[in-house]
């Protein structure tokens, strides 16, 4: 029989991090630090990316061209 500590817990985010535009390219930074640690021309890719690493964006300020109410 197995136990409960034979199931993973949910698994919590690793890292703060923010998305904004910087120039012409858009960038994701571990916050309160604002270290810049990826820099891509899609903020789109750039969120796959956090949420495939288990990353919490939680200050997003690049409108999300699919969903109107970021606008």
């Amino acid at each position: 029989m197995l136990s409960k500590s034979s199931f993973p817990a949910a698994l919590s985010p690793r890292r703060r991090v923010s998305i904004r535009r910087d120039e012409a390219d858009f960038v994701v930074a571990f916050e309160p630090d604002d270290i810049v640690v990826f820099r891509h021309n899609e903020a789109n890719a750039l969120r796959k990316v956090c949420n495939s690493l288990r990353w919490e964006i939680v200050r997003d300020t690049v409108a999300d061209p699919n969903d109107l109410a970021s606008w």
